[in-house]
């Protein structure tokens, strides 16, 4: 498998970034446990392992995935063979409105230039709720620069063209849907809203 940035994230060797996505998944994995849904979208999928590990706890949940990489796609179709993936764009999904009771979106605005043409994207697609996740900052960055990483930058991730704190998302995402539940799974802010 070739090595992506994400890649390289979910199978980190690093102890603390070990645990730190561990949380994460397992929190992203209990929030759509309690939703008793039938299926979900992952846009920006990457490799697949929010998939992979919703399908070990949810294996009835039919999950569809896309991703802008052709790379990260391969890679998800060698951990997740039976399942349908796509290349696309989550600021133009080809697909019909209210295909999916989820749409998931962990770790993708902050990469976008117009993340409210996402959200408007993923509010069309799904009938009921959306999951995002973005880094936490200014913590994020902090912790980045606590381990020596984009010293230039003051910790700031070079692939990031958004930084929001708490109510900065809050405040966005509260645009186009319902808030319902905000978590910070540290280092990350965790959002379920519901279609408006």
């Amino acid at each position: 498998m070739g090595k992506s940035s994400n890649l390289s994230k979910y199978q980190s060797k690093n102890f603390l970034k070990k645990i730190f996505i561990k949380r994460f998944i397992k929190q992203i994995v209990k929030i759509i446990q309690e939703l008793n849904i039938d299926n979900m979208l992952d846009a920006g999928c990457g490799e697949g392992f929010i998939m992979h590990n919703t399908l070990r706890k949810i294996p009835k949940i039919k999950i569809d995935g896309f991703d802008i990489s052709e790379q990260a796609l391969e890679n998800a179709k060698k951990i997740l063979p039976n399942n349908n993936f796509f290349q696309g764009d989550i600021t133009d999904i080809k697909l019909p409105d209210n295909a999916y009771d989820l749409a998931v979106a962990l770790e993708i605005l902050e990469h976008l230039k117009n993340p409210e043409a996402a959200l408007k994207e993923l509010k069309r697609v799904t009938k009921k709720y959306c999951l995002i996740s973005v880094p936490w900052e200014p913590f994020f960055s902090l912790g980045n620069l606590s381990c020596g990483k984009n010293i230039k930058r003051f910790g700031r991730d070079k692939e990031h063209l958004q930084f929001w704190n708490k109510k900065e998302i809050i405040n966005l995402t509260s645009k186009y849907f319902n808030i319902i539940e905000v978590k910070i799974v540290f280092p990350w802010t965790v959002i379920l809203v519901q279609k408006q």
